[in-house]
């Protein structure tokens, strides 16, 4: 099931038992980063080719015990739609979702905006001196960890 909005979520029940997994989605590479089971910290997690993804997405959702998929949706700096590239994410989003309801997953999928998610990952990775090879290998995952974060604060600060 796709919740349009992450802030419709009732997540309270998902902290302590499940974790939330996050992808930040590329015409290329999926950033995937993972919360604890507390919900408190977003951990980079790997860097996966978008062409033929699905399998190890399914694997990861699986080993990880995941509850819910944040998907890390294009806006404009405004808020407005990001054009064409929200259209592929919407279309990935959609996939995965038919894929978990053919499995009879319970899994739910939620998308959160990811404005400035890879500026501040580019920061991060300068500010700790990473040679550009590595930056490349790791820029995805970084930003899918600064995407989930602000979903699981906003979680913490919802439920209080």
């Amino acid at each position: 099931m796709i919740i349009s909005e992450a802030r419709e979520l009732r997540c309270s029940e998902l902290p302590g038992y499940r974790r939330a997994l996050c992808l930040d989605y590329g015409n290329k590479r999926i950033g995937v980063a993972v919360s604890d089971i507390n919900w408190t910290i977003a951990s980079p997690l790997k860097v996966l080719e978008s062409h033929g993804a699905y399998p190890s997405l399914l694997k990861l959702i699986d080993d990880y015990d995941i509850g819910l998929v944040i998907v890390g949706i294009p806006k404009a700096l405004n808020g407005e739609s990001a054009g064409s590239q929200l259209e592929k994410v919407q279309k990935f989003a959609a996939k995965l979702d038919v894929l978990l309801t053919e499995r009879e997953s319970d899994v739910k999928i939620a998308y959160w905006d990811e404005r400035l998610s890879t500026v501040a990952a580019n920061r991060l990775l300068a500010e700790a001196d990473t040679t550009l090879r590595r930056k490349q290998q790791t820029i995805d995952k970084v930003a899918a960890s600064f995407i989930l974060q602000g979903f699981l604060d906003f979680t913490q600060t919802a439920t209080r």
